[in-house]
């Protein structure tokens, strides 16, 4: 049984790549549109980040966190977010999927569900974020020069873009699942992806416990981002958590994921055609 599940995993994992592959060579056939969404997408994304360093202007410090420390933090989570965002697209568009009925053709191919709707927006645009997160990085480092790295430390980073990417992509399976019994999902999904992506651009503890926990023990977000930047920065959690957490985002994100692939496949087991 183990060998079998292993074989359809890697079959739709190739597929994947092939598809991906498809749609890289179609927009390269597009030069000039494919260069003008990159610089507009570039644009926004740098506007995100200057709003982050603008705070710092007034301000020297943010409950203690200095510029370099909150920079690391988003570097952080624009890397993971950037993951999720260029993997997970096919996903956010889910809705209108739902509303052409196109997901009823979907339903008919020899192809596992979720590789088909997972592939159906990869957009090489989308590098950009991963791109402005990476120089966002080194630019905390250089901000940090006294930040003393270890093999735990480099550890806990891996662990912490892997997790966070992977309880994004969670979060918009969550928000299509719904779209199987209405399509007015969107702005629940972008407050749930694009707002944590916002608000966890900054220290968790400048918010209500409510939200703090929130992020930490429902839409577990900040192990992502928050968790392993503290440990990087050997700063305290909230509540008087352990930082040995930053080693437990992988978890973490694998029971959302559990959770979220539970009712995922009941929503399309349930699902009713649109008879086109």
């Amino acid at each position: 049984m183990v060998h079998f599940m292993h074989n359809i995993f890697l079959h739709d994992f190739r597929l994947y790549l092939r598809l991906i592959s498809m749609q890289i060579q179609a927009q390269a056939q597009y030069k000039t549109n494919l260069l003008l969404d990159i610089v507009t997408y570039l644009f926004t994304t740098v506007l995100e980040f200057t709003s982050v360093l603008l705070f710092f202007g007034p301000f020297p410090t943010l409950l203690g966190w200095h510029v370099g420390e909150v920079v690391l933090l988003t570097a952080i989570m624009s890397i993971s977010f950037g993951f999720a965002e260029m993997i997970g697209a096919g996903i956010d568009n889910f809705a209108e999927t739902i509303r052409r009925g196109d997901f009823d053709r979907v339903l008919l191919r020899p192809v596992g569900v979720f590789t088909q709707v997972i592939r159906s927006d990869f957009r090489l645009r989308r590098l950009v974020r991963l791109t402005q997160g990476a120089l966002a990085f080194i630019l905390a480092l250089y901000l940090l020069p006294h930040l003393h790295w270890t093999l735990a430390k480099v550890l806990v980073l891996g662990l912490g873009v892997v997790s966070g990417a992977s309880i994004f992509i969670t979060i918009l399976l969550l928000g299509a699942t719904v779209c199987f019994w209405t399509i007015e999902t969107i702005e629940l999904t972008n407050i749930l992806t694009y707002g944590e992506r916002e608000m966890l651009s900054y220290p968790l503890t400048i918010y209500h416990q409510i939200l703090q926990r929130f992020f930490l023990f429902v839409a577990s977000v900040a192990f992502g981002s928050y968790v392993p930047t503290c440990y990087i920065l050997e700063r305290p959690l909230p509540f008087g958590l352990s930082n040995v957490l930053a080693f437990t985002g992988p978890l973490a994100a694998a029971l959302f994921a559990f959770i979220a692939a539970f009712i995922w496949r009941f929503g399309v087991h349930r699902y009713q055609s649109t008879g086109s």
